[in-house]
């Protein structure tokens, strides 16, 4: 029996419209939240591997070296090696994410790059480290190949067949005999990757900045000499000394000679390149028989070529060579604590003193060839 403190025969009470939508809205709510909670998460997850301090920390500023046509799995190795990465495959993803794809060149990674974002843009803006570049005291084109390839990344021997390319050096107005000339001793910056023709076509630019500066080419043209005929007497100059007050009083002598008619250079450095030999101290009879276009004992005028790389100080000399009558020159004997220097004469006859005082030294010094 029902009583209206106990209605169980009332039929069962549903829930309203306005109700169920309700509900419906509180769930879409929930959802929106816990996703808006999970994007935040995986955002964060990602944020944190790309900027987040991932990579191994590093003891000082390391240079890496990227060979040219590397591809991103080469850079990553390298960096491995490095002791930059532990994980290439993060490192890659990145990478790729970037669009990097690996770039040839010199970088310096600092120590406190830490994260693959810091470190692939190091990378992908391609600046580099440049390398500084220093030659000067060469003899031959192979030497100078040698010692450029162990600076640069570029390959000696292409480096040196394209320092003797007809082609090459004909563009440059040089030829295989006098192409050193081309070559201006002297500090430059490089980018390490540079290539063999980009290193030759710099080297003909600085060539052009020397010779236009200080007025040298003009100073040559009033001499009657080309630029490349200075540098090769430049050389032999270079060969006769190294004592610096001298030089111009050197070039001075040798100009003596190559303005008059009938004297011949004669100058021994020429027959030591002539001969090959490089450590003689004495110039033989035996040498001076050498038929060879560097004898310039044996044909007149300056050699095809420089028997040397000249200096700037050198080619200065020729350049502002002394005005004076002397014709000869030889080696004294060296003077305890005085840089090595020559005697020079007017006359024959003052040269055969001077060469027999030196001879005597010699001999005194058992230095026959």
């Amino acid at each position: 029996m029902a009583t209206d403190e106990n209605p169980i025969n009332e039929p069962f009470s549903r829930p309203t419209h306005k109700n169920r939508w309700a509900k419906i809205i509180r769930i879409s709510f929930l959802v929106v939240i816990l996703g808006l909670i999970s994007a935040g998460a995986i955002g964060y997850y990602y944020y944190d591997f790309i900027f987040g301090p991932k990579l191994k920390p590093i003891a000082e500023d390391i240079v890496l070296e990227i060979p040219t046509g590397s591809d991103l799995d080469k850079v990553a190795n390298l960096l491995i090696t490095a002791g930059v990465l532990e994980r290439k495959s993060d490192f890659l993803w990145v990478a790729k994410m970037r669009k990097y794809e690996g770039k040839a060149g010199r970088y310096a990674i600092p120590q406190n790059t830490r994260s693959y974002y810091e470190l692939v843009g190091i990378l992908r803006n391609g600046k580099q480290l440049e390398v500084k570049v220093t030659f000067n005291n060469l003899r031959l084109k192979e030497q100078l190949a040698g010692q450029i390839s162990r600076l640069l990344e570029l390959d000696s021997l292409t480096l040196a067949t394209l320092m003797s390319s007809a082609e090459v050096l004909g563009k440059y107005g040089f030829s295989e005999e006098n192409a050193m000339a081309m070559y201006i001793p002297n500090t430059y910056n490089f980018y390490w990757n540079t290539d063999a023709q980009a290193f030759i076509d710099r080297m003909h630019d600085e060539y052009e900045k020397f010779w236009a500066a200080d007025n040298r080419k003009a100073k040559a043209d009033s001499m009657g000499m080309t630029p490349i005929e200075v540098y090769i007497l430049a050389s032999i100059v270079d060969a006769e000394t190294t004592y610096g007050p001298e030089k111009a009083r050197v070039a001075g002598v040798y100009l003596n000679r190559l303005n008059t008619e009938g004297w011949k250079l004669e100058a021994d450095p020429t027959v030591v390149f002539a001969n090959g030999d490089f450590s003689v101290r004495r110039v033989t009879n035996d040498l001076l028989a050498k038929d060879s276009p560097y004898n310039t004992y044996m044909y007149p005028g300056l050699p095809p070529g420089p028997i040397r790389m000249a200096s700037q100080s050198a080619i200065d000399a020729v350049l502002n060579a002394e005005k004076h009558d002397y014709w000869f020159f030889c080696a004294k004997p060296p003077a305890e604590g005085e840089p090595a220097q020559h005697a020079f004469a007017k006359t024959a006859a003052q040269h055969g003193a001077n060469a027999r005082r030196y001879r005597a030294w010699l001999n005194s010094q058992r230095i026959y060839h």
